[in-house]
C-alpha cells in the first residue's frame, strides 16, 4: 500500500470521503500522535522495593486487563528498535506488551478506539517505558482524548527527553480549548529552541492557535518565519503552504489564499492535503449570491467558508470546527503494510498526510492534528469583520518584500518541473529560513487591536489567601528532583512558578550519588530555579556520613562509584582507595557508568574480608532515552549474591538521607514532596513526617490505589501548583461532592465535587476497603461517569464501563 492509497481522515478523525462534509464541526477536535522511548531514573522497579519481587508489576502481567489479541499477532512483528526498549521487562510481560503495541500499529488508522484500548493495556504493564507512554499518548490523541493525550505525551517527554513531542503537547492544548497555552508553549524557551522540522511543526501549531484566538494576522507572520518559497515540492512544503493559505483565508485575504492553495496543490505530489478540494470550494463560493452568503453565515455578507476555510455546517448547533489530525503509527510492525505517516496538514478540512518513512517516534518529526491554521473553534471568538480584516492587515501585516534577484536554488533532478505552480514573487514572496533570527515572534510585528484583551498567562498565580495552606502548616519542603521538579533537561510544568511563589524554605533531596551538590544546584539554576549547594542533600553525602559514624578517623574506604562520590568520602575524613589489596575498612557503592566486573570484584573481596558495606541507594534500574539501564540497585544485588551480605542503605526510602534532609532544614514541620511511592513517600514514613505525592512522575493513580500502608501519602496533587491549595482539599480523605463505594474490588465514583479532591477521595475509600480485606489491591477496577470519568482518564486511569 503506497501513501496515495492509504486511508485518510478529516479533522474529526473519521474517514475522509469528502462526501461527509456535513459531519464536520459536530464532534469537536480529534486527532492522532506517535510514540517514543526511554525512561527515568529509578524506572522499572521504581514504585516497588527491590526486596519485594512479589509486588513487581511484571509478576502480575497475566492478570492485567486488556482487549484480546489475535493469535496471529506476534511480538516479533514489532520493530526491533522498539522491542529493545522492552528488555527491562520480564520476558512474559514484554511479550504481551509488544503484541499490544503491534495491535496499536495495525488498528490505529481504522479503529482509534480499539487502538487506545491496546495502548492503555500496554501502559498498565509497562508505564515506565517511554515508548509505551508515547504510544498511549498518540492513541489517545487519535481517539480525541485530548487531556489523556497531553498527560501521556508529557510523561513520555519527561522519560525520553524527546523535543519532538513539544509541538504535539501544544497541539493538545488547542484541542482542550486552551489556545493561549499553545502559544505560550510555542513562545517559551523550549519552543524557541526547537530546530528543523520540529520548529516548523511548532509554528504550524502556533499559527492555528493564533487563529483560534482571533489573531489571523499574527498567524500569517508566524508562518512567514518559514521558507515559503514557491516551487518546492513534497509533504513538508505542501503542508506549510496549505497552513499559510488557511491563515490568509482566515484574515480575509481571499485572493492571496487562493494563490497559496494553488502552491500547496502543486507541491502536494503525495496527495496529503485537500488543497484542490479547498480551491473547488472557494470557486463554488463565487457562485453564491451575497444574499445567500449573508443568510448562511450572519457575518454581514461575508461567507463563513471564505473567511475561515470551513464550510458552514447545516446545523447551527454544530459550529465547533474540527482540527486536522495526523496519521502517525507509533510503532512500526514488520508485517504491517501501513508505514508510519508524517506531519499533518494544518487545517480543519484537511485529510491527514501519510509520509513514507517508517521511523521510530524518537527521531521522527511530530505530527500536529490540531494545527488547523485556518479553522476556528467558535464563530464568536474567531470571526473578524471584513473591515477590521482590511485595516489590521494593512496596518499590521507587512507586505512581503519582493526577493532580490538571486541565484536559483539547485533543483532536484529527480523531480520534473511542475506545471501550474503559482509564482507569488510579485505579490507575496517568501521569508528565508534564517529570517527567524530577526523575527522573534508574531507579537513583535503585529500590534494587537486597541480594544483587545491582554493575552492570558499560564503561570501559576500567587498563593490564594486561605487560612489552611501548605505554607501555613509546614515550614520546609523536602523536594525530590527528577519527576517532581524537573525531568532531565526540562522543568516540570508549574514547578518554577510554584517555587517562586512560595516563601517556605525548600531543600532538594536526591538519591543520585553520581553528582556533587554544587553540580545538582548548577543544573537547577540552568533550568531557572533558585538553588545553591546548601539546598541540595544527596545520598552520596549521607553515605559518606555513615562511613564517618562507623569508622575511626583516618580509615580507608573502597569506593565503587564516581569521583564525585570519592570526594564526598574524603571530605568526611575517610581515605579513598579503589583496590581491596589496600585493606579497606569499608566499601561504599554508588552508581557509575564505569562500574564493571573488575570494580565489583574488588568490592566483593573487601566485603568478604569483613569491610563495612554502604550502598548510596538501591534503585534497580537507571533510565535512558533507550530504555531502562542497569542501576545501582542491580549492582548492589550482584554483590549481595556474591557475598551473602546486606549493605547499609543511605538513600530513600531508608531513613538516613531523610534524617539528613530534616536536619539541614532545621524546621519543626517539614513536608516530603515527591513523585515516587517507594522512595519519596516511603522515605517520609521512615522518619515519621507527612508527604505529598505529585502525579508528574513515576507513580500513577493506579499505583497509589494499590499502595501498601508504608507508601501512602498524606496528600495527592496533580503537580507542584497543588501546593497553593487548601491542605484539606487535597488530603487523602473523603471529599465534599464525591461519593466513592467499593463492592469487592470494583470501585464506583460519582459526584461533581472539586476536581482536585477526586483522587484523594478515591484513594481514601480504596485503602479502607483494602485494609478491611474486602478489596484485592491487585484486582482493582474503577467505574466512573461524567466529570469523574474525564478527570481519571486525563490522569491515565483505565475506567471500566
Amino acid at each position: 500500500m503506497n501513501d496515495r492509497d492509504r486511508p485518510r481522515r478529516d479533522g474529526r478523525g473519521e474517514r475522509d470521503t469528502r462526501d461527509q462534509r456535513d459531519s464536520r464541526g459536530q464532534g469537536g477536535p480529534r486527532g492522532q500522535r506517535r510514540g517514543g522511548q526511554g525512561d527515568r531514573q529509578g524506572g522499572g522497579s521504581r514504585g516497588r522495593r527491590p526486596d519485594r519481587p512479589g509486588r513487581e508489576r511484571a509478576d502480575r502481567g497475566s492478570r492485567q486487563p486488556g482487549p484480546p489479541i489475535p493469535d496471529e499477532i506476534s511480538a516479533s512483528d514489532l520493530d526491533p528498535e522498539v522491542r529493545r526498549d522492552l528488555l527491562t521487562l520480564d520476558k512474559a510481560n514484554a511479550e504481551i506488551v509488544a503484541r499490544h503495541l503491534v495491535m496499536v500499529s495495525q488498528v490505529l488508522l481504522d479503529d482509534p478506539a480499539l487502538a487506545l484500548e491496546h495502548a492503555r493495556a500496554a501502559r498498565a504493564r509497562a508505564s515506565r517505558v517511554g515508548v509505551v507512554r508515547e504510544t498511549a499518548g498518540i492513541a489517545a490523541y487519535n481517539a480525541g482524548e485530548w487531556q489523556e493525550a497531553a498527560t501521556e505525551l508529557r510523561a513520555a517527554r519527561r522519560i525520553t527527553g524527546n523535543p519532538s513531542l513539544l509541538p504535539l503537547i501544544a497541539d493538545c492544548e488547542r484541542g482542550l480549548g486552551r489556545p493561549e497555552r499553545a502559544v505560550e508553549i510555542a513562545r517559551g524557551d523550549e519552543g524557541r529552541a526547537l530546530k528543523g522540522e520540529d520548529a516548523t511543526e511548532m509554528r504550524i501549531v502556533e499559527a492555528g492557535a493564533r487563529i483560534d484566538l482571533g489573531e489571523p494576522e499574527k498567524a500569517i507572520v508566524t508562518l512567514q518565519m518559514e521558507n515559503l518559497k514557491p516551487g518546492q515540492v513534497g509533504t513538508g512544503p505542501a503542508r506549510l503552504f496549505y497552513a499559510y493559505a488557511s491563515a490568509l483565508q482566515a484574515a480575509g485575504r481571499r485572493e492571496d489564499a487562493i494563490t497559496w492553495y494553488m502552491n500547496a496543490a502543486a507541491a502536494d505530489v503525495d496527495d496529503v492535503t485537500d488543497a484542490e478540494f479547498r480551491l473547488t470550494e472557494l470557486a463554488h463560493d463565487d457562485e453564491q449570491s451575497e444574499e445567500e452568503s449573508s443568510a448562511d453565515t450572519g457575518r454581514g455578507g461575508v461567507d463563513e467558508a471564505a473567511a475561515t476555510g470551513i464550510p458552514a455546517p447545516e446545523d447551527p448547533a454544530t459550529t465547533t470546527s474540527p482540527r486536522a489530525e495526523s496519521e502517525t503509527v507509533p510503532v512500526q510492525s514488520k508485517t504491517s503494510d501501513v508505514p508510519a505517516p508524517a506531519p499533518v496538514v494544518p487545517d480543519a478540512g484537511a485529510p491527514e498526510p501519510n509520509a513514507p518513512e517508517p521511523r521510530v517516534p524518537e527521531s521522527s518529526a511530530p505530527e500536529t492534528k490540531a494545527a488547523d491554521a485556518g479553522a476556528a473553534d467558535t464563530p464568536e471568538t474567531r470571526s473578524v469583520a471584513p473591515e477590521q480584516d482590511d485595516e489590521r492587515s494593512q496596518a499590521s501585516d507587512p507586505e512581503p518584500a519582493e526577493p532580490e534577484a538571486a541565484e536559483p536554488e539547485a533543483a532536484d533532478e529527480s523531480i520534473a518541473p511542475l506545471e501550474g505552480t503559482a509564482d507569488l514573487s510579485a505579490t507575496s514572496s517568501y521569508v528565508e529560513q534564517d529570517a527567524t533570527d530577526l523575527i522573534e515572534s508574531a507579537d513583535d510585528l503585529v500590534a494587537p487591536p486597541a480594544d483587545a484583551e491582554p493575552e492570558k498567562s499560564a503561570t501559576v498565580p500567587a498563593a490564594p489567601a486561605r487560612r489552611n495552606t501548605f505554607a501555613d502548616r509546614y515550614d520546609a519542603l523536602l523536594l525530590d528532583l527528577d519527576g517532581t521538579v524537573f525531568a532531565g533537561h526540562q522543568a516540570i510544568p508549574n514547578a518554577k512558578e510554584t517555587l517562586e511563589g512560595l516563601d517556605t524554605a525548600r531543600f532538594f533531596v536526591t538519591n543520585n550519588a553520581s553528582r556533587r551538590p554544587s553540580e545538582v544546584a548548577a543544573h537547577l539554576r540552568d533550568l531557572g530555579f533558585e538553588a545553591s549547594a546548601e539546598m541540595v542533600v544527596t545520598s552520596a553525602q549521607t553515605g559518606a556520613r555513615l562511613l564517618a559514624e562507623h569508622l575511626p578517623a583516618g580509615s580507608r574506604a573502597l569506593v565503587v562509584g564516581t569521583d564525585g562520590l570519592a570526594q564526598e568520602v574524603r571530605e568526611a575524613g575517610i581515605a579513598v582507595t579503589r583496590s581491596a589489596d589496600d585493606g579497606p575498612a569499608a566499601v561504599i557503592q554508588g552508581h557509575s557508568p564505569d562500574t564493571g566486573w573488575a570494580q565489583l570484584s574488588e568490592a566483593a573481596l573487601a566485603i568478604r574480608a569483613g569491610a563495612l558495606w554502604v550502598a548510596t541507594n538501591v534503585d534497580a534500574t537507571l533510565p535512558s532515552e533507550r530504555g531502562l539501564l542497569v542501576g545501582n540497585g542491580s549492582m548492589v544485588a550482584a554483590l549481595r549474591n556474591a557475598t551473602g551480605k546486606e549493605p547499609l542503605v543511605a538513600g530513600k526510602p531508608a531513613a538516613p538521607l531523610m534524617a539528613d534532609a530534616i536536619a539541614r532544614a532545621g524546621g519543626s514541620a517539614p513536608l516530603v514532596v515527591g513523585d515516587r511511592l517507594d522512595t519519596d513517600i516511603e522515605g517520609g514514613h521512615s522518619v515519621g513526617i507527612e508527604s505529598v505525592l505529585v502525579l508528574t512522575g513515576v507513580s500513577t493513580v493506579t499505583d497509589l490505589l494499590a499502595a501498601p500502608p508504608e507508601q501512602r501519602p498524606t496528600y495527592v496533587v496533580d503537580d507542584l501548583a497543588g501546593l497553593f491549595e487548601d491542605v484539606d482539599a487535597v488530603r487523602v480523605a473523603p471529599q465534599p461532592g464525591w461519593s466513592v463505594t467499593v463492592d469487592g474490588s470494583t470501585i464506583t465514583v460519582a459526584g461533581d465535587g472539586d476536581e482536585i479532591g477526586l483522587v484523594p477521595a478515591l484513594a481514601s475509600a480504596t485503602w479502607k476497603a483494602i485494609d478491611n480485606g474486602t478489596a484485592d489491591p491487585e484486582e482493582l477496577r474503577i467505574r466512573a461517569e461524567g466529570e469523574a470519568r474525564a478527570k481519571l482518564a486525563s490522569l491515565g486511569v483505565a475506567v471500566v464501563d
